[in-house]
Formats: structure tokens, sequence, C-alpha cells
């Protein structure tokens, strides 16, 4: 894990019920694999995206700055696509 705080939290998962750390390792992954994927469902020309609370690890979602990158990628193809030059 990236953090020392995740790698203190997979260490008590791992010492409280007796499981091997690379087990709680891979179950933590298996958290965020699914949350980047139901956040890459998203919609991006409407400018939806998912966000995801997991429990002792916080709330997940696209940052505005994101958001706002799509959307000047939106306005440049409708833009194209109507013929008005930038």
């Amino acid at each position: 894990m990236r953090t020392r705080q995740s790698k203190r939290f997979i260490d008590e998962v791992s010492k409280k019920h007796s499981i091997k750390t690379s087990e709680v390792e891979e179950i933590v992954e298996t958290f965020f694999r699914f949350t980047a994927d139901v956040m890459k469902e998203g919609n991006a020309k409407k400018l939806e995206f998912a966000q995801i609370r997991l429990m002792s690890w916080g709330l997940f979602k696209v940052k505005e700055g994101r958001k706002k990158h799509f959307e000047r990628i939106n306005n440049e193809k409708k833009k194209k696509g109507t013929g008005v030059s930038t």
C-alpha cells in the first residue's frame, strides 16, 4: 500500500484476525479496483460520475478539475462539429 496509514491499517487487521498481510492487501486492493471500475463507468459527456464511500477509507469521487477537463474536451468537440474555430 502507498501510505503509512494504509500499511498500519493492513497490519492491524492482519494481526487482529490472524490473516497473512498479503491476503489483507489483496482484499483491500479489491475495493480499490472495484472503485476504479465503477468510476470509469461514469458519463464524461454529461459529467456524471459515481461517488463511492469505503468504510474506514473515505469518500472517492472524480475531482472538479478532472470534470472541467472533460467539459473542455466536450466543448472542443462541439465546436469542431459546428465548424466554429477557436
